[in-house]
């Protein structure tokens, strides 16, 4: 059985606490097997293992993106060409961006909806080891409204009847969870709007029973208050985005224990670097308005001590996430857990993987310098270990011709846990 032996390490484990200073961790075929004191480990533990100096950085739980978009990441250009593309094309963009996001230090993904299901083609491969990547958890394709948000890429339902088949569908092409657009968004000017409602509660209703029936979770992308309330009433576990959460949709929020998943850094870094991507100006425009607004919205998000996990979507980048949600109140240690174990409990899967524990999978990230000071330390992984495999960043962009991620920095976000 393949062994690693990580010595010399400091452990945040995930879970919120200081770290566990100076300790060795070793890890048997896929499994974390011990967190502790090097004279612990027992002597034959030691036989045939792979040995790893962590040299005093810092060890913790992979990181969890759990709102991403894995054929449409890091594309340039507006929505509609994207969503253009062929199918062939998205799966070979989704399997770029699974490498990338290895490097990254994530782990797990949560997919939100891929044309013509391409989430789950590119989650079957990584778990038959045809491509490397992160778990994916991934909900086959989104259901809209006619004429809904991102509705060129969703499978279109209207009424209940038609909105249980929908899902269905996408229990049967073998989905982990499942995902409405809830309310309109910003990537179709006039005709999506984010302020304006989309699915009834019966609507929801119908399509979280047949969720729940299968034993999955659910989720809806939703902006405005009256859809964020009409979905948690009518029992979603989670809401995308929030960007114009009000109190009363707030404190729903928390009594039901409806997570969140904000989303920031894709709307900052529109404002701030959307015309270097293609973006068309009106968006810019207008994410620049709604940057401006948007540290409120979130703040009361944080004042109702609302369940969060991060997510960057299409171009948000998960560092950059992390300092804003730091920036909007959050302490360092409550990004990292929102990050990681958060994540493993919103997927489903906390008993396998999100924090540093004895028996759960060996998924981790090895960094320099200590994150609960300083979040930017997650821009630069050493090494990223998913079921008991090493990966080193460097070494993986340098064998396949990949650029070093230039990440747009986030001003004065160096704050401490």
């Amino acid at each position: 059985m393949r062994r690693t032996i990580i010595h010399n390490v400091n452990v945040i484990d995930g879970r919120g606490g200081d770290p566990a200073r100076d300790v060795t961790v070793v890890i048997e075929g896929s499994r974390l097997r011990f967190i502790g004191r090097d004279g612990d480990i027992a002597a034959d533990a030691k036989d045939h293992a792979e040995t790893i100096d962590g040299r005093g950085g810092f060890l913790l739980p992979g990181l969890v993106n759990c709102h991403e978009h894995l054929d449409n990441r890091r594309q340039t250009g507006p929505f509609q060409e994207r969503a253009a593309l062929p199918v062939s094309a998205l799966a070979i963009r989704a399997t770029h961006n699974a490498i990338l996001s290895l490097c990254e230090g994530v782990t797990a993904i949560r997919d939100l909806g891929a044309k013509g299901q391409t989430n789950l083609q590119i989650r079957d491969a990584i778990n038959s080891n045809a491509v490397p990547g992160p778990r994916v958890f991934a909900c086959g394709m989104p259901l809209a409204i006619t004429g809904g948000h991102a509705s060129p890429i969703c499978r279109v339902a209207d009424g209940v009847e038609e909105v249980q088949k929908a899902v269905r569908e996408q229990i049967r092409a073998g989905a982990d969870f499942v995902k409405l657009m809830a309310s309109g968004g910003f990537v179709s000017r006039g005709t999506d709007r984010p302020t304006s409602a989309q699915y009834s509660l019966d609507e929801m209703r119908a399509a979280f029973d047949e969720a729940r029936d299968a034993g999955l979770k659910t989720t809806v992308h939703a902006h405005p208050p009256t859809a964020i309330i009409r979905a948690v009433t009518a029992g979603v576990d989670c809401i995308e985005h929030a960007g114009l959460l009000d109190d009363e949709a707030a404190g729903l929020m928390a009594s039901h224990g409806t997570y969140l998943v904000p989303t920031l850094s894709e709307s900052w870094i529109m404002a701030t670097n959307g015309t270097n991507v293609g973006r068309p100006q009106w968006l810019v425009d207008a994410s620049r308005e709604h940057a401006e607004e948007q540290h409120v919205y979130f703040s009361r998000a944080v004042k109702a001590g609302l369940k969060m996990a991060v997510g960057t979507d299409v171009i948000g980048e998960m560092v950059p996430e992390m300092q804003l949600m730091a920036a909007g109140g959050l302490s360092n240690a409550q990004v990292i857990v929102a990050a990681t174990r958060n994540g493993a409990e919103l997927i489903g899967r906390l008993g396998e993987f999100g924090t540093l524990e004895e028996g759960k999978l060996a998924d981790m990230v090895l960094v320099r310098h200590n994150p609960l000071e300083d979040l930017a330390a997650l821009e630069n992984i050493e090494i990223t270990i998913k079921d008991g495999v090493t990966y080193v960043p460097a070494q993986v962009r340098q064998s396949l011709g990949l650029a070093s991620p230039q990440l747009p920095k986030v001003p004065h976000l160096n704050r401490a846990a």
